[in-house]
């Protein structure tokens, strides 16, 4: 077997993920800018980017590759019978030359498919970090310059992955941080609200306590008028029966006085009367000294 390693060259059977419905066209010219499509479109122009993964995850996926073609190897023989089955239902008559052709084509095809292994498995066969020097030397430029370009993409995309690990760190860091401040001011909050609330309620106590001792002082101030005001008013009631049982006092013994004055003055006036009836009894009657004229006679008078 040649010690010298195998040369990376682009083969022109292509998968189906390679088809040019699924590739997406160029979106550079063929000019040499410094990327490998110029080099690449010399042995097809339908060139397509590796997938971005590491040899690890290469073998990886070819393991997993094989095992899971293991498996589905009667499936594959027998999709495969059928698809074969439609194509040749669908090729032109041999009588046809065209048909005829179509029909070695899609057969050939067919079975290169078959034997033409998948794109993964076919990246892992090259690895530019088993070339040392002497082989590199051995190579052509274009091989060398290929196999440089290779490993500056690898170290290009290792230092991606390392920007990508960074950046997802510093993110997850972030969004710690972001979660502990959201926790820190949740926890600040509720602090916050439990002190808001229990000094509502003190607040709310205490107004009440003061609207019931303003209350009670209120009532007291009412009681204390109505008993002054209760006491004045019986003080001046008292004070009223006391004037009132005065007057009458002093209207009954006015009435006594008057009616024990009236008395005298009977008495004074029956003896005054009895004297004079006494002395009138024992009084000369006087000469009658006047005359007047009665039914037409003269009479005298006395006086």
């Amino acid at each position: 077997m040649s010690t010298r390693p195998r040369p990376v060259t682009a083969t022109v059977t292509k998968p189906k993920w390679m088809e040019p419905h699924v590739t997406p066209r160029r979106s550079r010219s063929m000019e040499s800018n410094g990327s490998t499509a110029s080099l690449t479109s010399v042995l097809d122009h339908d060139s397509y980017i590796s997938p971005d993964i590491s040899d690890e995850e290469w073998h990886n996926d070819e393991l997993q590759e094989k095992s899971f073609e293991k498996e589905r190897t009667p499936k594959k023989i027998e999709n495969e019978s059928r698809e074969g089955r439609m194509e040749r239902r669908n090729v032109r008559p041999k009588s046809c030359p065209m048909g005829e052709s179509n029909r070695r084509k899609e057969s050939r095809k067919l079975k290169e498919r078959r034997s033409s292994p998948s794109p993964k498995a076919r990246l892992s066969d090259f690895d530019a970090s088993e070339f040392t020097d002497d082989h590199i030397e051995n190579l052509s430029p274009w091989e060398q310059w290929l196999i440089k370009k290779t490993r500056e993409e690898r170290v290009k995309r290792k230092e991606v992955r390392n920007q990508k690990k960074q950046q997802k760190v510093e993110k997850q860091i972030k969004l710690q941080e972001k979660v502990h401040q959201q926790q820190k001011a949740e926890v600040k909050r509720q602090e916050w609200l439990e002190k808001k609330t229990f000094e509502e309620k003190l607040r709310k106590r205490l107004e009440k306590q003061r609207s019931r001792t303003e209350k009670e002082i209120k009532d007291e101030q009412k009681r204390s008028v109505e008993l002054k005001a209760e006491r004045k008013y019986n003080e001046w009631l008292d004070k009223k029966e006391e004037e009132d049982l005065e007057k009458k006092r002093q209207e009954k013994t006015k009435k006594r006085e008057e009616e024990l004055a009236r008395k005298c003055q009977e008495i004074k006036a029956k003896q005054k009367f009895e004297e004079w009836l006494r002395e009138a009894k024992n009084r000369p009657k006087p000469v009658q000294n006047s005359f007047g004229y009665t039914s037409g006679k003269m009479t005298g008078m006395c006086t």
